[in-house]
Parts: C-alpha cells; structure tokens; sequence
C-alpha cells in the first residue's frame, strides 16, 4: 500500500499542478497521460477522488483503500495549490474581485455547472472502468490514451463552465489565490483575509460540485455492473 500512496501522491500533485500552471489544456491532457502510464502498474492511477470512489463501487477496492487513497489525493492538492501560488504569485485584481462578489449568491449559475460536472464525471469514470478494469479490454496497451482524450475532450467541449471532474482539482483550485496570497507577507496579509473570506462563501458550492462528481462516478459504477454483471 505504501509505494501506491506514494504514485497517487505524487500523480496527483502533478496534475493539480500542471491544471493550475499550464493554460493549455493539451498539455495537462498530454501531462495526465504520462502520469497514468508511469503510476498505472502500481496504483492503478486514479489521481482523482471520484475515480477511486468509482473503483470501491465497482469492487476493484475496499472502503479502507479509498479513504487512504482520498485522503493523499486532496493532501496533494493542497500541496500543488501552495506551490502553485508560488510561481504564479498573487493577483491583486483577484482579491478585489472577491471582496465585490461577496455581495453575489454563492450558488448562482451553479446549475449548468452541476450538469457538466455530474455528466463529465459520469463519462470519465466509465471510460476509465472500461480501459482499466473490464476483462473485455484486459492486457490493452491504449488505456493512458483513451482516459486523457476523454479529459482533453471534456475540456474542449464544457471548457466555458470551468469544470474540474475532480474534488483533488477543484479543491488546488479553491485554494490557489489564499496560497497565493501568503507568499506576499506583511504587505499580502489583507488580500489573504479577503481570499479567505470568499473561499469560506464558495466553499458550499465547492462540496455540492464534489458531491455531483461523486454522484457521476456512483452513476458510472452502476452503469458498468448493469452492463457486465459477471465481470467481478
């Protein structure tokens, strides 16, 4: 168990990473798929709250398993928002734009967001059961493949709804601008206090899309024991 908490560790904080930094989403598609061909043989590569809660419905995982392999997953994003803000540095506009939207419904807009986040997921997990754990497509050699299309096609196709199809992603998300902020000091500390202020707003509509994630890759387990009953 140990050597796998340690690929999920550091896959995750990678792709967090890499979502954060990079602008270009074939690069964190290319990135992710580096990532699951290098933890694959050890961890099976979830990166991803949702996949590995998807696995445990499916029976490929027991609930001890997945709450370890949560529990470093979102560590790991925590880790990859510190290091992230960073490099990137704070953006003073930003903390500006989040003492305004104070004054803004933290769930507004959120049902078009809810959609996508539950239908991505629910597309993601399956495609990563069928690649990963079927005995139909045992031994391929395409699974890193097809898993980061599926995400760079997700991303193509719901990019405007700023979707993350992952509670480690969304959550390096959340907190990139506090992170971001500490590194100012003295000088950051009333942007910091703005940033978390906000977060503490959002933070209700960061666990109803988490919830929906979830929500999508229990909808994908189902779909795949409805499909291939006997495949245990």
């Amino acid at each position: 168990m140990r050597n796998k908490l340690i690929v999920e560790t550091l896959g995750t904080f990678f792709l967090c990473l890499g979502a954060l930094v990079a602008g270009d989403p074939v690069a964190v598609a290319a990135l992710l798929c580096a990532l699951i061909y290098m933890g694959g043989p050890i961890s099976q590569a979830h990166y991803n709250p949702a996949v590995s809660f998807a696995f445990r419905l499916r029976g490929r995982a027991g609930w001890r398993s997945f709450g370890a392999y949560a529990g470093v997953q979102l560590a790991a994003a925590l880790l990859a928002a510190v290091v992230a803000g960073f490099l990137l540095g704070h953006d003073s506009d930003h903390a500006k734009g989040a003492v305004d939207a104070l004054a803004d419904p933290a769930f507004d807009g959120f049902g078009p967001v809810a959609v996508v986040e539950f239908l991505g997921t629910f597309l993601l997990a399956l495609v990563i059961l069928m690649v990963g754990t079927s005995r139909l497509t045992a031994g391929n050699s395409y699974f890193g493949l097809a898993i980061a299309a599926t995400v760079l096609g997700l991303g193509g196709a719901f990019g405007e709804f700023a979707p993350s199809f992952n509670p480690a992603v969304g959550l390096a998300k959340s907190l990139l601008a506090p992170c971001a902020a500490l590194f100012e000091g003295l000088a950051g500390a009333k942007s910091f206090a703005a940033e978390t202020v906000f977060l503490a707003k959002v933070f209700p509509r960061f666990l109803a899309e988490t919830g929906l994630q979830l929500a999508g890759a229990a909808a994908a387990a189902g779909c795949f024991r409805l499909l291939f009953p006997e495949d245990r």
